[in-house]
């Protein structure tokens, strides 16, 4: 019936939404290990990238179990969280996209630079948008 099919794909939901968070967690600790090796803004855009990625399913599997038992409050809470966080994400993306279109047009003069005015204002955007 309507209900059982529901929760199958909660189920489907919370698995695979997990196995994003395990592996969003792996390669934020990959990353952090090889963090020598990239440019600092790059790191700082990678690393905010996954940790926003790992709160946000984190969040949306808490959301689905807690609409498995009907626990109202910690599910909207969840649902909220999860909303803020990907809200967070789609305009940083965009940001880190800008800054590695520079570092590539750039490529001679990036290393040099520290364009933390930029990373500044990307954030100030994101919070805001």
């Amino acid at each position: 019936t309507q209900e059982s099919t529901e929760k199958v794909f909660d189920i489907i939901y919370i698995v695979s939404y997990s196995l994003c968070v395990i592996f969003f967690s792996i390669l934020f600790w990959i990353h952090y290990k090889l963090r020598k090796n990239f440019h600092p803004i790059f790191n700082f855009y990678l690393s905010l990238m996954l940790v926003a990625y790992i709160l946000c399913d984190s969040f949306y599997v808490a959301y689905t179990i807690f609409g498995q038992f009907e626990d109202d409050e910690n599910k909207s809470l969840s649902d909220s969280i999860s909303s803020i966080s990907y809200s967070y994400i789609l305009p940083l993306v965009f940001f880190a996209a800008l800054e590695r279109l520079a570092a590539t047009i750039l490529v001679s003069r990036y290393e040099c630079l520290r364009p933390w005015r930029f990373v500044i204002a990307s954030q100030i955007a994101c919070v805001r948008l």
